[in-house]
């Protein structure tokens, strides 16, 4: 975290990234009230933004996501790749991070993965939007699988967790 929302006064948050070569574990998304932008630090990121043709940012370039946007960043290169991230306003962004990247390493494959996450999603329709469906369908959709991540005993913490608001 290089900037924090509390540090700026709930202006941005401001992250550094990376990834690894190949197939990234993240969804296309769009936040519904905040904009991203992405600076390439190293390497070579691919930015697929509202379905179009990939944008590529090498090191030193920049791009802006604007709010309500689908987009995927990927690392586009055979190396390593670096960017920092900043989100405009903060929100909830460094509590759905800490939530998510929980989930992301915790081992989890397949249905368990998608249950968790899911939950983490359900608690956050004001930050991340993973899906093209209506919002009332998404919304539905990730309340029933968090639901069944509660009944499977897979989010033991869900129970504490408030469900989010809609944004």
């Amino acid at each position: 975290m290089l900037e924090t929302a509390e540090g700026t006064g709930g202006e941005l948050v401001r992250i550094e990234d990376g990834a690894r070569p190949g197939p990234s574990r993240r969804p296309a998304s769009a936040h519904p009230h905040q904009e991203e932008r992405f600076e390439v630090v190293s390497g070579s990121l691919g930015l697929t933004v509202d379905g179009e043709e990939e944008r590529l940012l090498g090191p030193g370039e920049s791009f802006v996501v604007r709010a309500e946007t689908r987009h995927l960043p990927r690392n586009a290169g055979e190396g390593e790749l670096r960017f920092v991230a900043e989100i405009r306003p903060a929100g909830r962004f460094e509590e759905f991070l800490a939530e998510i990247t929980a989930a992301n390493n915790s081992g989890s494959e397949g249905l368990a993965y998608l249950l968790t996450a899911a939950r983490v999603l359900h608690r956050f329709p004001d930050v991340e939007r993973p899906t093209v469906l209506p919002r009332p369908l998404e919304r539905a959709l990730f309340a029933l699988l968090a639901g069944a991540c509660r009944l499977l005993g897979l989010c033991p913490d869900a129970g504490t967790a408030a469900s989010g608001t809609v944004g």
